[in-house]
């Protein structure tokens, strides 16, 4: 008789500037991570973000010891929060034979599965963008937030880095106190002026102006006082995506929150803003001090697939 084969999960991450995969067998010991560069989810492009999963899931593949297609598979992208985008996405990754099975969803809610597994709670996550995922303790679910840059995300990394873009403009005409930010802004780009600045700005994609963010939680954790403002301002941006879905809860409770995305790391000073302007609003908010690991997240959905 064939020996006997364990299923084998994939859960993987999409983000806005960042991919993720893990492979595991079904009591989630994983086998083998890889990590690439994102590509967010938009309607008409899924082929490109379907090439970055399969890259990613390929190489983790390789590091576990596996073959592809591994049994049953959850992908969660930043983007595929609306039925068009995920049915999209799903077609255009069947042609890389990933899995025997495989579901998309948005990747909120993966994350918000790794923080909580299947119990009420909010998760507040801020990288490229910004979004708010909520379960009650019926299971249903809601959302507040990322729905783009041109609507939403704020207090995410493109918002932060279009203020501070601003508050440097406002400095170089002589208000505010931002020149130390701006000299910041200008190193780290590589500019020697401000005119230059002016002139990468006409052409900066909204990935790159994200990634000015952590120059500018960097300039904030130096005592810079512009940062420090914008650092204050993109943490009040969170705490009302935490608003939005805090009636789900009944009021004489606890609201578990949970924090994730590449800008709310420990230590981040968004991170610690952000828990400071919790407890001042929301006394019956818990911050959890959980690592956020949303790959596994997805691996617990796909453990779910038929």
């Amino acid at each position: 008789m064939p020996a006997f084969q364990p299923t084998i999960l994939l859960g993987v991450d999409v983000g806005g500037s960042h991919c993720a995969a893990a492979i595991a067998q079904p009591d989630f010991v994983v086998l083998g991570r890889a990590e690439g560069r994102g590509v967010p989810m938009r309607s008409g492009a899924a082929a490109a973000t379907a090439a970055s999963v399969a890259d990613v899931t390929t190489r983790a593949a390789h590091a576990a010891g596996v073959t592809l297609p591994v049994d049953r598979a959850m992908v969660g992208a930043a983007g595929a929060g609306r039925a068009l985008e995920r049915r999209e996405l799903k077609q255009a990754l069947a042609a890389h034979g990933l899995a025997r099975s495989l579901e998309v969803t948005a990747d909120g809610e993966i994350a918000l599965a790794a923080a909580f597994g299947t119990e009420p709670g909010v998760l507040i996550n801020a990288g490229t963008g910004s979004i708010a995922y909520a379960r009650d303790r019926q299971g249903r679910l809601r959302r507040s937030g990322g729905y783009g840059w041109q609507l939403s995300d704020g207090g995410g990394g493109y918002w932060i880095g279009r203020t501070a873009l601003a508050e440097a403009a406002s400095a170089r005409d002589g208000g505010g106190d931002g020149s130390a930010l701006l000299a910041r802004l200008l190193a780290a780009l590589k500019l020697r002026e401000f005119d230059d600045l002016v002139r990468w700005c006409a052409t900066a994609t909204p990935a790159e102006v994200a990634a000015l963010a952590p120059h500018v939680m960097n300039a904030a954790a130096t005592g810079d006082s512009a940062a420090q403002r914008i650092m204050a301002d993109a943490a009040a941006e969170l705490l009302q995506l935490v608003r939005v879905v805090e009636p789900m809860f009944p009021p004489d409770g606890p609201l578990p929150v949970a924090a994730a995305g590449g800008l709310l790391r420990p230590g981040s000073p968004l991170l610690t803003a952000f828990a400071a302007r919790l407890e001042a609003a929301l006394p019956r908010a818990q911050l959890r001090d959980v690592t956020v690991d949303a790959p596994l997240g997805a691996l617990r959905l796909a453990a779910e697939l038929k």
